[in-house]
């Protein structure tokens, strides 16, 4: 990602987090001037603490239409782009799963992401091997900031969250030189913070969408650079005694951007992503 684009995903990560505390502080207010009263909201997004937990529980589909490797090792760089097709020929299994539960305002969530890929990339200075399974987790704790209402139906819901990314995955990143300096390596396995923002809005009872932004990294683990993005619009039904929501949409994500003393490695995915989700 340009300078430029990072830039801006660092503006947007601060203007929501701007925005979400704004709209806390004057909560009060905008309920007094409110032309629309914001419905009282249940099952999943309630904001008692009476009752019982309220849980989802989501299978993805992520299906990256981009996958880029960036290296640079202060001698030359190397770009490798890869697409769909690509990644339906060497990954062998993914298990994408996602769990979020809720009591009051306080939530907690999950986001599993395990898969298995066969592959060799060489190109340039870099050499990859992959044949070993490796998983994504996400994993933190979620704090609900209030509703809004949008116009007579629907309602904005704000939830800024803070959490870990680790990413573990045994393959080594070989860096090669032109000069007689000697190959080195890279491990890819690490954890890291992160810390962004989540939007909900209900549009009607059925029809609602989703924004998901977080950033992270800060150094940790050599890891200076991770992000993500998600939008979905859903649809939102009853049956069999718990609600489900059919979502569709777009993520892209910064996997990670290391800097260190062999090279610079950065790992861009992007794709759309659809998301099947019960709600209880």
């Amino acid at each position: 990602m340009s300078s430029i684009s990072c830039n801006f995903l660092k503006i947007f990560t601060f203007a929501l987090l701007s925005l979400a505390a704004t709209l806390f502080i004057s909560q009060p207010a905008l309920a007094e001037v409110a032309a629309h009263p914001v419905p009282n909201p249940d099952g999943f997004m309630a904001p008692t603490l009476e009752g019982p937990w309220r849980t989802n529980i989501s299978l993805s589909a992520w299906a990256p239409s981009r996958v880029r490797f960036q290296t640079d090792n202060g001698e030359s760089k190397e770009t490798v782009n890869k697409n769909l097709g690509w990644l339906l020929d060497v990954i062998d299994y993914e298990i994408p799963f996602e769990v979020e539960v809720r009591k009051g305002s306080f939530g907690a969530y999950a986001h599993l992401l395990a898969f298995k890929i066969s592959d060799t990339i060489h190109s340039g200075h870099l050499s990859l091997e992959y044949d070993d399974a490796g998983y994504l987790l996400d994993a933190g704790i979620s704090y609900e900031l209030g509703h809004w209402a949008l116009g007579s139906e629907a309602t904005l819901t704000l939830e800024p969250f803070a959490g870990i990314r680790y990413l573990y995955d045994p393959v080594d990143v070989t860096i090669r030189y032109e000069s007689s300096k000697a190959d080195r390596t890279i491990k890819l396995t690490n954890t890291v913070p992160v810390f962004g923002m989540r939007a909900f809005v209900d549009m009607t009872e059925q029809w609602n969408l989703r924004f998901d932004g977080d950033y992270g990294g800060f150094g940790v683990e050599d890891n200076y650079e991770t992000w993500n993005l998600r939008g979905l619009a859903g649809y939102r039904f009853s049956g069999w005694g718990v609600g489900w929501n059919i979502q569709a949409g777009y993520r892209a994500m910064r996997l990670m951007g290391f800097e260190t003393s062999a090279a610079d490695v950065r790992v861009d995915i992007h794709g759309p992503i659809a998301l099947f989700t019960v709600e209880f």
